[in-house]
């Protein structure tokens, strides 16, 4: 039983190294379709990271307006 977990434990680790270095793709081709869906990543990317930045600077800014609001003067 020794024998047969090393084996799988090097049949596993052969698979992980040779996964490292993939064989060279001799012609890569980009369609159209592929340039589209690239621009939709883009796009798509920097809406949700202004969605996120938007929500992000609306809570820095509630927090510092809670610690440096004016209180009126007790007297």
């Amino acid at each position: 039983m020794k024998g047969f977990k090393q084996l799988v434990g090097l049949l596993i680790g052969l698979g992980l190294l040779l996964s490292l270095f993939p064989p060279e793709a001799q012609a890569a081709y980009l369609d159209p379709g592929s340039g589209s869906f690239l621009i939709q990543i883009i796009v798509a990317s920097l809406v949700g990271v202004s969605f996120f930045a938007k929500m992000f600077w609306k809570n820095i800014k509630l927090f510092f307006s809670h610690i440096f609001v004016k209180k009126p003067d007790q007297e």
